[in-house]
């Protein structure tokens, strides 16, 4: 009787090294990624805070002009009102507004836009100040506002100075 002839398959796997080195290059691109991607999130939340910032600016400018064909504004109806589609906080998101007023030493929460005056009439105010909050930002997200909003040319926006506006409708950024 012949001796029957055993064949050995080839292996189509991969070898212990192989698996090891897609590992390890796993694990760098992702050392790489994860803080890029959380600096994108930060970019993108104080670019929206400094969009935010632009549009109670231009709702005061626009209130003071309003004021002098004798028409009263209530800004923060004005902003955060269904006018402008109920807008949130970009840090905290709903149920947080964006726009809050600001009396006395108030600071408001990380991205919201402080505005010092609750209605705008030709009666007053003379000025309205406008400015964000960096107060409990985490990490680097109050120097990414600040950023944002020195490069929209704002660049006391995140300080308590502020973004003065005057009734003749001048901008002090």
């Amino acid at each position: 009787m012949p001796s029957p002839i055993i064949k050995l398959q080839d292996s189509n796997g991969f070898t212990l090294i192989e698996l090891m080195i897609v590992i390890a290059i796993i694990g760098i691109l992702a050392a790489i990624a994860i803080p890029q991607y959380f600096a994108y999130i930060e970019t993108a939340k104080a670019q929206t805070v400094s969009g935010n910032l632009k549009m109670a600016l231009d709702a005061v400018t626009n209130a003071f002009a309003a004021s002098n064909n004798n028409v009263t504004t209530d800004i923060y109806n004005t902003l955060n009102g269904a006018s402008a589609h109920d807008v949130a906080d970009p840090v905290y998101g709903s149920g947080t507004p964006a726009f809050v007023a600001k009396t006395g030493v108030q600071t408001g929460q990380c991205g919201q836009v402080l505005v010092d005056a609750a209605t705008i009439s030709q009666a007053g105010p003379q000025q309205v100040t406008v400015m964000v909050s960096i107060t409990g930002c985490t990490g680097n997200l109050a120097t990414a506002i600040a950023n944002a909003c020195s490069a929209e040319g704002f660049i006391h926006a995140a300080t308590p100075t502020g973004v003065i506006i005057t009734q003749n409708g001048k901008v002090t950024p």
